[in-house]
């Protein structure tokens, strides 16, 4: 597949972006910074890149649980996420709600938001939109019913969404294997009467050829897709995980494919970018987020503003 140089070293970029918020946030929790539930991304960033330059930015888009890496490639500012784990209040989206960035908000009951998004890509083909509808999910929520009771539905209206799930192994502690009696997530497709394809979650190429496919189909009006993304999460489920369901020497063999080193070597062998062009566009990366961290730094804790999205304004009352 033919894609442009500018395409390809955005993707790099959108993967370093999104790896240097992830090593920051680890960093600040490790140090106490701050303390909550922080779910990390390392190593799932190739899909995330390869959507952020195929989506529109008025396209919808479920992030899942871990979405800092879908956050950073849909172009919510590193700010907004960095203030959001932080616990600072900063003016603009937050990472988890920006209909104008196309997320329409997250619910901590995993898959639970999948009917939102249906819904929201039945209104797009109701008001004759080309809107898309991306929805990411891990390989443990795909068992549960409201998932696939929204798969059914989008499939049974031709609604243009695509389903991403991101198999990265472990439903927590669960390898996706022993939930799962099918050879793969994807051919759970064929049961819905659509494509499904898996795709290995280290090619960033791969990523962004089946992305475009579902992506195209789902506008052209040919309805939904599913990818199944074989990727690892490099970090337990949350931080302070024992991980006692793998072994040390499972995660170190999985970092020898990091889709960001093999991506970077791909794109110096043929000669995209050169080796100190890769090097700077790392460091400009992490100067980034460090800069984004003093700036949210110096703003007050809490976000008043997030309560105005939990409560209506005020109204008089009916002949007052």
């Amino acid at each position: 597949m033919d894609i442009s140089r500018d395409k390809l070293i955005e993707m790099q970029r959108k993967m370093l972006l999104a790896r240097a918020v992830d090593d920051k946030l680890y960093e600040l929790n490790t140090t106490g910074a701050f303390t909550g539930w922080l779910h990390l991304a390392a190593g799932q960033e190739a899909m995330p890149a390869a959507l952020g330059v195929i989506l529109r930015q008025d396209d919808y888009v479920k992030i899942s649980s871990r979405g800092q890496n879908m956050q950073v490639s849909k172009g919510i500012p590193l700010v907004n996420i960095l203030a959001f784990y932080m616990g600072r209040g900063v003016p603009g989206p937050s990472p988890y709600f920006a209909p104008e960035y196309g997320i329409l908000g997250a619910s901590v009951t995993l898959g639970e938001e999948a009917a939102i998004y249906v819904g929201a890509a039945l209104a797009s083909k109701l008001q004759k939109e080309d809107r898309v509808t991306a929805v990411l999910f891990g390989d443990g929520t795909f068992n549960k019913g409201c998932v696939h009771e929204a798969i059914n539905l989008a499939a049974c209206w031709d609604l243009p969404v695509v389903w991403v799930c991101e198999n990265n192994q472990y439903a927590i502690s669960m390898r996706w294997d022993k939930s799962c009696r099918a050879n793969s997530l994807a051919d759970r497709a064929t049961a819905y009467g659509m494509p499904g394809v898996e795709v290995d979650g280290n090619d960033v190429i791969a990523c962004y050829e089946a992305a475009l496919a579902a992506v195209e189909r789902a506008r052209s009006g040919g309805g939904p897709s599913l990818i199944e993304v074989k990727t690892y999460r490099y970090h337990g489920h949350f931080e302070g995980d024992p991980e006692m369901y793998r072994t040390k020497e499972e995660v170190a063999e999985a970092r020898k494919k990091d889709p960001i080193i093999l991506f970077r070597d791909r794109l110096v062998h043929t000669g995209i970018i050169t080796a100190e062009e890769a090097d700077r566009m790392a460091a400009e990366a992490k100067a980034a987020v460090e800069a984004a961290v003093e700036e949210v730094q110096q703003t007050p804790r809490g976000n008043l503003d997030a309560l105005r999205l939990l409560y209506p304004p005020r109204r008089a009352a009916v002949g007052a």
